[in-house]
């Protein structure tokens, strides 16, 4: 039973050490300007993914403090919201610094200076990065999957 507590809380840890990733990035976007920059919707995303940030720190530290596996699942849950929010605002940068959309999620006022904010490096880590989220979130669904198909066979 003590090994099982203590995985809990190893697995919360680092659930609550990724939101809280996610949420510095979120808050330092917030305060560094993004949304004078950005257009209305992309603003609406990221204000949207830092309360989903917010809800996962919150809702990990519970299941932390309760260490119980029951408690896990919102903040899973919130965890899985945050990395789909999460790569899908940074598809959006991508999407934005490539191609026919060069600037597309930027006002124009801010389009002929947008490209001194960001280097190549930061785009293709934030990709890598939002990839490795999203595997994470689909190889727990399916972990967390098969576990409750041999529990509701045995």
């Amino acid at each position: 039973m003590a090994a099982k507590a203590s995985k809990q809380r190893v697995y919360a840890s680092l659930l609550m050490l990724g939101s809280c990733i996610l949420l510095f990035r979120s808050q330092f976007m917030i305060y560094s300007g993004a949304l004078d920059i950005n257009v209305l919707w992309v603003s609406v995303l990221l204000v949207a993914e830092f309360f989903v940030d917010l809800g996962c720190f919150i809702s990990t530290i519970y299941w932390w403090i309760k260490n119980d596996e029951n408690k896990a699942y919102i903040a899973l849950r919130f965890g899985a919201a945050a990395a789909i929010l999460h790569a899908f605002r940074v598809l959006i940068f991508v999407l934005g610094r490539t191609g026919p959309w060069i600037d597309f999620d930027v006002k124009p006022v801010h389009q002929a200076m947008h490209p001194t904010r960001w280097n190549w490096d930061q785009v293709y880590f934030a990709a890598i990065m939002s990839i490795l989220g999203i595997i994470g979130v689909i190889i727990i669904w399916r972990i967390r999957r098969r576990r409750k198909k041999s529990t509701f066979n045995t």
